[in-house]
């Protein structure tokens, strides 16, 4: 595949794609897909008819048979009215429920879990977009410890820088060029809905100083395993001087 996931996304996994082009999103979507077919998960993609024939055609590419995924009911799709709007209005709280219903589901039915991705295809305005910030945070909370993971595709192209400073802090993952990188920009959801302007400093000063410190044992760790090698090396060439001498005597 053209992007890998770094690892197998765990329990609770949230991730966000702020994406630039189509070929990121769609290189994301296969692989975060891909890996949720191979792992026994019913896997939900919220999208366009095309944009889920077009996605077939790629899974087909990488040795899934989309016909034998969508007949066993392992890939569903959902349009955006669908999965997200209840007589045509956005009520995160009935989202958060249909979710919930549907990983219940898909236990039940064999699978070993949910993945689900969709996408804001539009500008919400400022009421609505808090009710989507709502909605991203409560997803850490409810579904930390379920076998349920998200992938939540945001076009750059579409949503406004300060609202993608939104998506960053509701989401503990981020898909950026290819990589999935641990997010240090993600807040906890009381303070990702919060304006407590010094709390989110603290947050950050916090962030920064972890940052670090996880560096600075990274380092530590990498200088010990150098200078481990080098004393066994040491050790056997000591070891092998002592046998050849051994040998001529």
């Amino acid at each position: 595949m053209s992007l890998s996931v770094n690892a197998s996304v765990h329990r609770g996994q949230h991730l966000c794609l702020p994406f630039e082009t189509d070929d990121e999103k769609q290189a994301a979507v296969v692989s975060f897909l891909h890996e949720g077919l191979s792992h026994g998960n019913r896997c939900q993609f919220v999208g366009t008819p095309a944009e889920f024939e077009d996605l077939g055609r790629r899974l087909e590419i990488e040795g899934i048979c989309t016909v034998r995924a969508q007949a066993r009911g392992a890939l569903v799709f959902l349009t955006p009215e669908q999965a997200y709007l209840h007589d045509g209005v956005f009520d995160p709280s009935r989202v958060l429920a249909r979710i919930a219903k549907d990983i219940d589901q898909a236990l039940a039915e064999g699978f070993t879990g949910l993945r689900g991705t969709g996408e804001l295809m539009y500008i919400p305005k400022a009421d609505e977009w808090q009710k989507i910030v709502w909605y991203e945070a409560q997803l850490n909370e409810h579904f930390a410890r379920q076998p349920f993971a998200g992938l939540c595709r945001y076009p750059r192209s579409v949503v406004p820088p300060d609202r993608v400073r939104d998506v960053l802090r509701t989401h503990p993952v981020a898909m950026v060029r290819g990589e999935a990188c641990e997010n240090p920009f993600y807040e906890r959801p009381a303070l990702a809905l919060s304006d407590d302007s010094s709390a989110r400093l603290d947050w950050q000063l916090h962030q920064l100083h972890v940052g670090n410190r996880t560096q600075r044992q990274l380092e530590g760790k990498t200088v010990s395993a150098v200078t481990a090698a080098v004393e066994l090396a040491t050790e056997l060439e000591e070891l092998r001087a002592t046998l050849r001498k051994s040998s001529l005597d």
